[in-house]
């Protein structure tokens, strides 16, 4: 029986045969092969010799070397590739804006939700996740806007506690992540009192804020207009975690 030729070390386009690998159930060689770009690619002997197949697939996507996506600077090309199934897609290297180096493919570099490092997407989907519970400016907006005490709160008033130590009622309220305190009071009437006038002094222009921002938001929306400059310049907390009496 003629003994089949070794195409370890042969040329062919930009490809580089460096492995035999096990071939198909039908007898089909499979070769795999080092792509100038840095890329690799399994073919089959009838594609080489053909010219059929003369690339890893590089040639197929341009150049990104210097392109921005999202937080990302492409670098250029790099050796390493990501699996997927059977097939594996090459990386590129980049630069986020927080100054990390990472490896995207094509694919998830135009994806704006994957367009930035490992770093930054927790970032970024923490922030969603907490945008999506109502947070705007660290503040969770339904709770400002509906000032009812919570299950936990026994008080009747939120922010307004009993300090067993003194005998005497506390108003407190936590704005901007911080806890301040408005006094004790012997009476309770007088500490939901200050607590009232605490939440109007410093949740009022917040919410006024809010208030303003929505509606710039519609007015853009409905006139299909892009409005990326805008960004609120406000930032404060709630007082959900306050002790209940």
């Amino acid at each position: 029986m003629k003994e089949r030729t070794s195409l370890i070390g042969q040329r062919f386009g930009k490809l580089t045969v460096v492995e035999q690998l096990p071939s198909t159930e039908r007898g089909q060689r499979r070769w795999l092969c080092k792509c100038d770009c840095g890329g690799e690619h399994i073919s089959y002997t009838a594609n080489l010799r053909s010219g059929k197949t003369t690339n890893c697939g590089c040639k197929k996507s341009p150049d990104l070397t210097g392109k921005v996506f999202g937080r990302l600077t492409v670098i250029g090309r790099s050796e390493k590739r990501s699996t997927r199934g059977k097939r594996t897609t090459p990386l590129w290297e980049c630069r986020c804006e927080c100054g990390n180096i990472t490896y995207k493919a094509t694919d998830t570099l135009t994806n704006p939700d994957e367009s930035m490092c490992q770093a930054c997407q927790g970032i970024y989907s923490a922030k969603i996740a907490r945008e999506s519970a109502g947070f705007v400016g660290g503040t969770q907006i339904t709770k400002i806007r509906n000032m009812e005490p919570t299950a936990a709160n026994s008080s009747g008033c939120r922010g307004v506690t009993y300090d067993r130590r003194s005998g005497k009622w506390r108003a407190r309220l936590k704005f901007k992540g911080k806890i301040m305190n408005f006094g004790s009071y012997t009476y309770f009437e007088d500490a939901v009192k200050a607590r009232k006038a605490a939440e109007q002094e410093y949740f009022g222009a917040f919410l006024e804020e809010i208030e303003l921002s929505e509606r710039k938001n519609e007015v853009l929306h409905d006139g299909n207009k892009r409005n990326s400059g805008y960004k609120p310049l406000y930032d404060a907390g709630d007082d959900s975690d306050l002790p209940s009496a």
